[in-house]
Protein backbone atom coordinates (compact mmCIF):
# COMPACT_ATOMS: atom_id res chain seq x y z
CA UNK A 1 0.00 0.00 0.00
CA UNK A 2 1.40 3.38 -1.05
CA UNK A 3 -0.04 6.61 0.28
CA UNK A 4 1.25 10.13 0.81
CA UNK A 5 0.67 12.49 3.72
CA UNK A 6 -2.88 13.72 4.31
CA UNK A 7 -2.99 16.96 6.30
CA UNK A 8 -5.31 19.89 6.90
CA UNK A 9 -7.84 21.49 9.17
CA UNK A 10 -11.02 19.47 9.80
CA UNK A 11 -13.07 19.52 6.62
CA UNK A 12 -10.07 20.68 4.55
CA UNK A 13 -8.02 17.51 4.49
CA UNK A 14 -5.66 17.37 1.51
CA UNK A 15 -3.27 14.73 0.22
CA UNK A 16 0.19 16.11 -0.53
CA UNK A 17 0.85 14.98 -4.09
CA UNK A 18 4.54 14.25 -3.53
CA UNK A 19 6.02 11.67 -1.19
CA UNK A 20 8.17 13.16 1.56
CA UNK A 21 11.91 12.95 0.89
CA UNK A 22 12.44 12.60 4.66
CA UNK A 23 9.93 11.37 7.23
CA UNK A 24 10.49 10.99 10.96
CA UNK A 25 7.90 9.48 13.27
CA UNK A 26 8.71 9.42 16.96
CA UNK A 27 7.46 10.50 20.35
CA UNK A 28 8.15 13.20 22.89
CA UNK A 29 9.20 10.83 25.66
CA UNK A 30 9.27 13.47 28.39
CA UNK A 31 11.62 11.37 30.52
CA UNK A 32 13.41 13.14 33.37
CA UNK A 33 16.50 11.47 34.84
CA UNK A 34 18.03 12.00 38.28
CA UNK A 35 21.33 10.56 39.48
CA UNK A 36 21.94 10.41 43.22
CA UNK A 37 25.31 10.95 44.88
CA UNK A 38 25.51 7.20 45.31
CA UNK A 39 25.13 6.66 41.57
CA UNK A 40 21.54 5.43 41.61
CA UNK A 41 19.51 6.56 38.60
CA UNK A 42 15.82 7.46 38.87
CA UNK A 43 13.65 8.28 35.87
CA UNK A 44 10.26 9.94 35.75
CA UNK A 45 8.04 9.64 32.69
CA UNK A 46 4.46 10.54 31.78
CA UNK A 47 1.93 7.73 31.50
CA UNK A 48 1.49 8.36 27.78
CA UNK A 49 3.74 10.26 25.39
CA UNK A 50 2.81 12.58 22.53
CA UNK A 51 3.59 11.63 18.93
CA UNK A 52 6.02 13.82 16.99
CA UNK A 53 6.46 13.79 13.23
CA UNK A 54 8.62 15.66 10.76
CA UNK A 55 8.25 15.81 6.98
CA UNK A 56 10.68 17.26 4.46
CA UNK A 57 9.88 17.84 0.79
CA UNK A 58 12.22 18.76 -2.05
CA UNK A 59 10.81 20.71 -4.99
CA UNK A 60 7.25 20.65 -3.66
CA UNK A 61 4.55 21.99 -5.99
CA UNK A 62 3.29 25.52 -5.45
CA UNK A 63 -0.24 24.40 -4.44
CA UNK A 64 0.97 21.86 -1.88
CA UNK A 65 3.50 24.32 -0.45
CA UNK A 66 0.81 27.00 -0.13
CA UNK A 67 -1.43 24.53 1.74
CA UNK A 68 1.31 23.74 4.28
CA UNK A 69 2.20 27.42 4.58
CA UNK A 70 -1.38 28.35 5.51
CA UNK A 71 -1.44 25.61 8.16
CA UNK A 72 1.87 26.70 9.68
CA UNK A 73 0.83 30.38 9.78
CA UNK A 74 -2.66 29.51 11.08
CA UNK A 75 -4.29 31.63 8.37
CA UNK A 76 -7.50 29.56 8.30
CA UNK A 77 -7.71 28.99 12.05
CA UNK A 78 -5.62 28.05 15.07
CA UNK A 79 -5.99 24.31 14.61
CA UNK A 80 -5.34 21.66 15.71
CA UNK A 81 -4.37 20.01 12.44
CA UNK A 82 -5.60 16.65 11.17
CA UNK A 83 -2.65 14.46 10.16
CA UNK A 84 -2.80 10.98 8.62
CA UNK A 85 0.78 10.02 7.96
CA UNK A 86 1.90 7.65 5.19
CA UNK A 87 2.45 4.63 7.48
CA UNK A 88 -0.79 4.94 9.49
CA UNK A 89 -3.13 2.10 8.56
CA UNK A 90 -5.60 1.31 11.34
CA UNK A 91 -6.86 4.76 12.36
CA UNK A 92 -8.19 3.51 15.70
CA UNK A 93 -6.16 4.41 18.77
CA UNK A 94 -3.59 1.81 19.84
CA UNK A 95 -5.53 0.76 22.95
CA UNK A 96 -8.89 1.17 21.23
CA UNK A 97 -7.94 -1.37 18.55
CA UNK A 98 -7.07 -3.83 21.34
CA UNK A 99 -10.42 -3.30 23.04
CA UNK A 100 -8.78 -1.47 25.94
CA UNK A 101 -9.21 1.93 27.56
CA UNK A 102 -7.18 3.24 30.48
CA UNK A 103 -8.53 5.51 33.17
CA UNK A 104 -11.40 3.45 34.51
CA UNK A 105 -13.94 4.45 31.85
CA UNK A 106 -14.80 3.26 28.35
CA UNK A 107 -16.22 6.66 27.38
CA UNK A 108 -13.09 7.93 25.55
CA UNK A 109 -13.31 5.10 23.01
CA UNK A 110 -16.93 3.88 22.68
CA UNK A 111 -20.49 5.02 23.21
CA UNK A 112 -24.01 3.69 22.69
CA UNK A 113 -26.59 5.27 20.40
CA UNK A 114 -30.06 6.19 21.59
CA UNK A 115 -33.03 4.68 19.84
CA UNK A 116 -31.38 1.38 18.91
CA UNK A 117 -31.24 -0.20 22.35
CA UNK A 118 -28.59 0.16 24.98
CA UNK A 119 -26.09 -2.04 26.70
CA UNK A 120 -23.29 -2.14 29.20
CA UNK A 121 -19.58 -1.50 28.64
CA UNK A 122 -17.62 -3.10 31.45
CA UNK A 123 -14.16 -4.42 32.23
CA UNK A 124 -13.60 -8.00 31.11
CA UNK A 125 -13.47 -10.66 33.81
CA UNK A 126 -12.75 -13.56 31.43
CA UNK A 127 -10.10 -15.99 32.60
CA UNK A 128 -6.61 -14.57 32.05
CA UNK A 129 -7.80 -11.35 30.40
CA UNK A 130 -7.28 -8.84 33.27
CA UNK A 131 -3.66 -9.98 33.72
CA UNK A 132 -2.71 -10.30 30.05
CA UNK A 133 -4.75 -7.34 28.77
CA UNK A 134 -5.44 -4.83 31.55
CA UNK A 135 -8.26 -2.34 30.98
CA UNK A 136 -9.90 -4.64 28.40
CA UNK A 137 -13.62 -3.97 27.96
CA UNK A 138 -16.58 -6.06 26.82
CA UNK A 139 -19.91 -5.00 25.33
CA UNK A 140 -23.17 -6.48 26.63
CA UNK A 141 -26.09 -5.27 24.48
CA UNK A 142 -29.55 -5.44 26.05
CA UNK A 143 -31.19 -5.76 22.63
CA UNK A 144 -30.08 -7.51 19.46
CA UNK A 145 -30.38 -4.16 17.64
CA UNK A 146 -28.25 -2.15 20.09
CA UNK A 147 -25.57 -0.12 18.29
CA UNK A 148 -22.08 0.57 19.61
CA UNK A 149 -19.99 3.38 18.10
CA UNK A 150 -16.23 3.97 18.07
CA UNK A 151 -15.17 7.43 19.21
CA UNK A 152 -12.20 9.58 18.26
CA UNK A 153 -11.31 12.12 20.90
CA UNK A 154 -11.42 14.98 20.63
CA UNK A 155 -13.99 15.47 17.93
CA UNK A 156 -17.20 14.09 16.48
CA UNK A 157 -15.62 11.42 14.32
CA UNK A 158 -12.57 10.22 12.43
CA UNK A 159 -11.30 12.58 9.69
CA UNK A 160 -12.08 11.75 6.06
CA UNK A 161 -12.25 13.52 2.70
CA UNK A 162 -14.75 13.02 -0.16
CA UNK A 163 -13.67 10.29 -2.55
CA UNK A 164 -11.73 8.24 0.02
CA UNK A 165 -12.58 4.55 0.34
CA UNK A 166 -13.17 3.78 4.02
CA UNK A 167 -13.33 0.23 5.38
CA UNK A 168 -14.43 -0.72 8.90
CA UNK A 169 -14.28 -4.23 10.33
CA UNK A 170 -15.91 -5.17 13.62
CA UNK A 171 -14.01 -6.82 16.51
CA UNK A 172 -13.10 -10.49 16.19
CA UNK A 173 -15.74 -11.77 18.61
CA UNK A 174 -18.52 -10.13 16.56
CA UNK A 175 -17.62 -11.62 13.18
CA UNK A 176 -19.08 -15.12 13.60
CA UNK A 177 -22.58 -13.86 14.42
CA UNK A 178 -25.34 -11.98 12.54
CA UNK A 179 -23.55 -8.65 12.94
CA UNK A 180 -23.92 -5.42 10.98
CA UNK A 181 -21.16 -2.87 10.31
CA UNK A 182 -21.94 0.78 9.68
CA UNK A 183 -20.27 4.04 8.68
CA UNK A 184 -22.04 7.28 9.63
CA UNK A 185 -20.94 10.32 7.61
CA UNK A 186 -20.95 13.80 9.20
CA UNK A 187 -20.05 17.31 8.12
CA UNK A 188 -17.25 19.33 9.70
CA UNK A 189 -19.58 20.51 12.50
CA UNK A 190 -20.48 16.92 13.39
CA UNK A 191 -23.96 17.04 11.85
CA UNK A 192 -25.22 13.72 10.48
CA UNK A 193 -25.37 13.39 6.68
CA UNK A 194 -25.91 9.75 5.72
CA UNK A 195 -24.79 6.18 6.45
CA UNK A 196 -23.40 3.09 4.76
CA UNK A 197 -24.41 -0.24 6.29
CA UNK A 198 -24.04 -3.95 5.53
CA UNK A 199 -25.27 -7.10 7.28
CA UNK A 200 -21.73 -8.37 7.68
CA UNK A 201 -18.59 -7.82 9.73
CA UNK A 202 -16.96 -5.43 7.21
CA UNK A 203 -18.36 -2.36 5.49
CA UNK A 204 -16.53 -0.51 2.72
CA UNK A 205 -17.81 2.74 1.21
CA UNK A 206 -16.73 5.88 -0.62
CA UNK A 207 -16.86 9.11 1.37
CA UNK A 208 -19.72 11.22 -0.03
CA UNK A 209 -19.55 14.91 -0.93
CA UNK A 210 -19.70 17.20 2.07
CA UNK A 211 -18.49 14.60 4.56
CA UNK A 212 -15.54 15.51 6.78
CA UNK A 213 -15.95 12.96 9.58
CA UNK A 214 -17.00 9.34 9.96
CA UNK A 215 -18.23 7.42 12.98
CA UNK A 216 -17.80 3.64 12.67
CA UNK A 217 -20.50 1.63 14.43
CA UNK A 218 -21.69 -1.92 14.76
CA UNK A 219 -24.57 -4.14 15.86
CA UNK A 220 -23.70 -7.56 17.26
CA UNK A 221 -27.09 -8.99 16.29
CA UNK A 222 -27.47 -11.22 19.35
CA UNK A 223 -27.48 -10.77 23.11
CA UNK A 224 -24.29 -11.87 24.83
CA UNK A 225 -20.86 -10.72 25.91
CA UNK A 226 -18.55 -9.42 23.19
CA UNK A 227 -14.91 -8.44 23.51
CA UNK A 228 -13.83 -5.33 21.60
CA UNK A 229 -10.37 -6.27 20.33
CA UNK A 230 -9.58 -6.56 16.65
CA UNK A 231 -11.61 -3.70 15.15
CA UNK A 232 -9.96 -2.11 12.10
CA UNK A 233 -10.64 1.26 10.42
CA UNK A 234 -8.68 2.04 7.25
CA UNK A 235 -8.93 4.30 4.20
CA UNK A 236 -7.56 3.78 0.70
CA UNK A 237 -6.02 0.54 1.98
CA UNK A 238 -6.10 -2.88 0.33
CA UNK A 239 -5.91 -4.76 3.64
CA UNK A 240 -8.95 -6.96 4.35
CA UNK A 241 -9.10 -8.28 7.94
CA UNK A 242 -9.68 -11.94 8.75
CA UNK A 243 -13.10 -13.22 7.73
CA UNK A 244 -14.88 -16.24 9.26
CA UNK A 245 -15.25 -19.52 7.37
CA UNK A 246 -18.52 -21.45 7.06
CA UNK A 247 -18.01 -24.97 8.42
CA UNK A 248 -21.17 -26.29 6.75
CA UNK A 249 -20.84 -28.00 3.36
CA UNK A 250 -22.32 -25.88 0.58
CA UNK A 251 -25.55 -27.87 0.12
CA UNK A 252 -26.25 -28.06 3.85
CA UNK A 253 -25.51 -24.34 4.20
CA UNK A 254 -28.02 -23.59 1.44
CA UNK A 255 -30.64 -25.83 3.09
CA UNK A 256 -30.57 -28.41 0.32
CA UNK A 257 -29.42 -31.99 -0.10
CA UNK A 258 -30.22 -35.20 1.75
CA UNK A 259 -32.52 -34.87 4.75
CA UNK A 260 -29.93 -36.82 6.74
CA UNK A 261 -27.99 -33.53 6.92
CA UNK A 262 -30.26 -32.73 9.88
CA UNK A 263 -31.31 -34.66 12.95
CA UNK A 264 -34.67 -33.62 14.42
CA UNK A 265 -37.00 -34.29 17.30
CA UNK A 266 -40.64 -33.19 17.11
CA UNK A 267 -40.16 -31.90 13.56
CA UNK A 268 -41.16 -33.47 10.26
CA UNK A 269 -38.62 -33.00 7.47
CA UNK A 270 -39.55 -32.79 3.80
CA UNK A 271 -38.25 -31.39 0.52
CA UNK A 272 -40.18 -28.67 -1.32
CA UNK A 273 -40.58 -28.36 -5.09
CA UNK A 274 -37.43 -26.24 -5.34
CA UNK A 275 -35.28 -28.85 -3.63
CA UNK A 276 -34.99 -27.12 -0.25
CA UNK A 277 -35.31 -28.95 3.06
CA UNK A 278 -38.34 -27.85 5.09
CA UNK A 279 -38.87 -28.48 8.81
CA UNK A 280 -42.43 -28.47 10.17
CA UNK A 281 -43.28 -28.40 13.88
CA UNK A 282 -46.89 -29.10 15.01
CA UNK A 283 -48.71 -26.84 17.44
CA UNK A 284 -47.90 -27.32 21.14
CA UNK A 285 -44.91 -29.51 20.30
CA UNK A 286 -41.36 -28.93 21.48
CA UNK A 287 -38.62 -29.65 19.00
CA UNK A 288 -34.90 -29.79 18.40
CA UNK A 289 -32.78 -29.62 15.26
CA UNK A 290 -29.11 -30.54 14.90
CA UNK A 291 -26.82 -29.98 11.92
CA UNK A 292 -25.24 -33.35 11.08
CA UNK A 293 -21.81 -34.10 9.62
CA UNK A 294 -21.98 -37.64 8.25
CA UNK A 295 -20.10 -40.26 10.25
CA UNK A 296 -18.74 -37.87 12.87
CA UNK A 297 -19.82 -36.25 16.13
CA UNK A 298 -19.85 -32.83 14.53
CA UNK A 299 -18.30 -30.59 11.91
CA UNK A 300 -14.47 -30.56 11.85
CA UNK A 301 -12.82 -27.52 13.45
CA UNK A 302 -9.72 -26.00 11.79
CA UNK A 303 -8.27 -25.05 15.20
CA UNK A 304 -8.84 -22.86 18.21
CA UNK A 305 -10.97 -19.76 17.91
CA UNK A 306 -14.66 -18.82 17.90
CA UNK A 307 -17.79 -20.39 16.42
CA UNK A 308 -21.20 -18.83 15.86
CA UNK A 309 -24.44 -19.56 14.06
CA UNK A 310 -26.23 -17.28 11.57
CA UNK A 311 -29.79 -18.35 10.73
CA UNK A 312 -32.56 -17.28 8.35
CA UNK A 313 -34.81 -14.72 10.05
CA UNK A 314 -37.83 -17.08 10.27
CA UNK A 315 -35.81 -19.87 11.87
CA UNK A 316 -34.07 -17.50 14.29
CA UNK A 317 -37.34 -15.86 15.35
CA UNK A 318 -38.84 -19.23 16.35
CA UNK A 319 -35.77 -20.91 17.89
CA UNK A 320 -35.56 -20.64 21.67
CA UNK A 321 -31.99 -21.78 22.33
CA UNK A 322 -28.80 -22.38 20.39
CA UNK A 323 -26.15 -24.79 21.61
CA UNK A 324 -22.68 -25.90 20.55
CA UNK A 325 -21.28 -29.26 21.71
CA UNK A 326 -17.53 -29.79 21.42
CA UNK A 327 -15.77 -33.14 20.99
CA UNK A 328 -12.15 -34.30 20.85
CA UNK A 329 -10.52 -36.40 18.13
CA UNK A 330 -11.70 -39.63 19.79
CA UNK A 331 -15.30 -38.41 19.81
CA UNK A 332 -15.38 -37.76 23.55
CA UNK A 333 -17.62 -34.94 24.72
CA UNK A 334 -15.67 -31.95 26.09
CA UNK A 335 -18.10 -29.11 26.82
CA UNK A 336 -21.21 -27.28 25.66
CA UNK A 337 -22.16 -23.63 25.16
CA UNK A 338 -25.84 -22.67 25.10
CA UNK A 339 -25.60 -18.94 24.32
CA UNK A 340 -26.52 -17.21 21.07
CA UNK A 341 -23.31 -15.19 21.20
CA UNK A 342 -20.15 -16.77 19.71
CA UNK A 343 -18.63 -19.67 21.64
CA UNK A 344 -14.93 -20.15 22.35
CA UNK A 345 -13.52 -23.44 21.08
CA UNK A 346 -12.11 -25.32 24.11
CA UNK A 347 -8.66 -26.88 24.19
CA UNK A 348 -8.39 -30.28 22.42
CA UNK A 349 -11.68 -29.76 20.55
CA UNK A 350 -11.61 -31.04 16.98
CA UNK A 351 -15.35 -31.12 16.16
CA UNK A 352 -18.41 -29.01 16.95
CA UNK A 353 -22.07 -29.95 16.76
CA UNK A 354 -24.53 -27.07 16.41
CA UNK A 355 -28.18 -27.38 17.36
CA UNK A 356 -31.38 -25.49 18.08
CA UNK A 357 -34.27 -26.07 20.46
CA UNK A 358 -37.85 -24.85 20.01
CA UNK A 359 -40.56 -24.26 22.59
CA UNK A 360 -44.00 -25.91 22.38
CA UNK A 361 -46.14 -23.02 21.10
CA UNK A 362 -47.66 -22.33 17.68
CA UNK A 363 -47.21 -24.50 14.63
CA UNK A 364 -44.13 -23.63 12.59
CA UNK A 365 -42.66 -24.41 9.19
CA UNK A 366 -39.50 -23.07 7.55
CA UNK A 367 -36.79 -23.82 5.06
CA UNK A 368 -33.50 -24.79 6.69
CA UNK A 369 -31.27 -22.42 4.77
CA UNK A 370 -29.28 -20.41 4.20
CA UNK A 371 -27.32 -21.07 7.40
CA UNK A 372 -23.74 -20.31 8.41
CA UNK A 373 -21.83 -22.21 11.09
CA UNK A 374 -19.03 -19.68 11.25
CA UNK A 375 -15.50 -20.25 12.51
CA UNK A 376 -12.87 -17.57 13.10
CA UNK A 377 -9.21 -18.17 13.91
CA UNK A 378 -8.61 -15.53 16.58
CA UNK A 379 -4.85 -16.11 16.60
CA UNK A 380 -4.41 -14.34 13.25
CA UNK A 381 -2.93 -10.88 13.98
CA UNK A 382 -5.04 -7.84 13.16
CA UNK A 383 -3.70 -4.42 12.17
CA UNK A 384 -2.48 -2.60 15.27
CA UNK A 385 -3.98 0.79 16.00
CA UNK A 386 -1.95 3.72 14.66
CA UNK A 387 -4.45 6.41 15.59
CA UNK A 388 -4.84 9.80 13.94
CA UNK A 389 -4.46 12.24 16.84
CA UNK A 390 -4.89 16.00 16.37
CA UNK A 391 -1.54 17.74 16.01
CA UNK A 392 -0.06 21.22 16.16
CA UNK A 393 2.56 22.67 13.80
CA UNK A 394 5.63 23.26 15.97
CA UNK A 395 8.23 23.97 13.28
CA UNK A 396 8.21 25.11 9.68
CA UNK A 397 10.74 26.15 7.04
CA UNK A 398 10.13 27.10 3.42
CA UNK A 399 12.86 27.96 0.92
CA UNK A 400 12.78 28.50 -2.85
CA UNK A 401 13.78 25.59 -5.06
CA UNK A 402 15.00 25.48 -8.63
CA UNK A 403 13.26 25.96 -10.91
CA UNK A 404 10.72 28.29 -9.35
CA UNK A 405 7.95 28.12 -8.22
CA UNK A 406 8.95 24.79 -6.58
CA UNK A 407 9.75 24.98 -2.87
CA UNK A 408 11.76 23.02 -0.32
CA UNK A 409 9.57 22.62 2.76
CA UNK A 410 10.03 21.09 6.21
CA UNK A 411 7.20 20.83 8.74
CA UNK A 412 7.26 19.55 12.35
CA UNK A 413 4.11 18.41 14.14
CA UNK A 414 3.39 17.36 17.73
CA UNK A 415 0.34 15.53 19.05
CA UNK A 416 -2.13 17.67 20.96
CA UNK A 417 -3.58 15.70 23.85
CA UNK A 418 -6.24 18.22 24.90
CA UNK A 419 -7.97 20.26 22.22
CA UNK A 420 -11.37 20.98 20.76
CA UNK A 421 -11.97 20.26 17.10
Amino acid sequence: MTRNLWIGLPGRLREISQAATAFERGADLGVTQFTSLGGQVTTLAPQRTARKTKFSFDRLSEDDAAHLDRLARRIDGPGPVVVIDPVARNLLDGLQAEGRCAGGSAAPHWYTSTGSGTGVLQLSTAAGVPAAHPDAYVWKPDQATAQLSWRRRPGSGFPVAPGMTVRFTLPKSWRTGPCSARLHWKDVAGNYLSSASVSSHTVSATVPAGAALVTPSGVAGELGTYSLDGAVLTFNDTHVPTAPANLLPSEQAAGRGALTNWSVSGFTLSTDTDGYAVAALPVNTAGSLTFVYAGQKGHPLPGQGLVGLVLPSALRARAQYCYFSFFDAAGAFLSMSDAWSPATVPARATHVSAGLSFAATTAFSSRLGPVKLQYLDTSVPQLTGDGCPPMAVTGYTDSPARPLPYRNVSIDLTEVTDASV
